[in-house]
């Protein structure tokens, strides 16, 4: 499992046109995903895939808490594995 920030990986699916991360945080998920586009923008540009002016994300982005174990259950099978359904 990957730590930046305190943050704890759990799942990730980078598809062709959106992100889904389940991440184990102490801050709201709100901040938390300011910051991971923040991040992400910088390295693709950094790394030549996007251009200093292209805008890369939605305004905002789902943002949901996940109290439990079972709730994190839930949201790691549909990042890992929910994504493959609309290709059925």
């Amino acid at each position: 499992m990957h730590t930046a920030r305190g943050w704890h990986l759990i799942a990730l699916n980078v598809r062709t046109n959106h992100v889904h991360v389940v991440l184990g945080a102490e801050s709201p998920p709100e901040p938390v995903l300011t910051s991971l586009k923040a991040w992400s923008t910088r390295s693709l540009r950094e790394a030549g895939l996007a251009t200093p002016t292209e805008r890369l994300w939605s305004r905002h982005g789902s943002t949901r808490y996940l109290w439990t174990a079972s709730d994190v259950e839930v949201a790691c099978e549909y990042v890992t594995n929910g994504q493959w359904a609309d290709l059925e």
